[in-house]
């Protein structure tokens, strides 16, 4: 079985990392086996002024899980 998940929490602020860690974290303990196989859909989400965000928004989201 596949499953995929989208995780877009709105009136959060500037940054949903936190919510994206919490969503994460779950996943991760739940246990399942993460296949090395990768599905991809596109999204864009150009916010002027910013750049860099790919690995920013990894970074943020990685911050938050180690902190627990």
């Amino acid at each position: 079985m596949l499953v995929a998940f989208s995780v877009a929490p709105s009136g959060a602020g500037d940054s949903v990392s936190e919510a994206v860690a919490a969503a994460v974290k779950v996943v991760r303990e739940s246990g399942l086996p993460h296949a090395p196989r990768t599905s991809l859909v596109l999204k864009a989400d150009i916010r002027p002024g910013y750049t860099n965000q790919l690995q920013e928004k990894v970074r943020r989201v990685e911050e938050h899980l180690s902190r627990e």
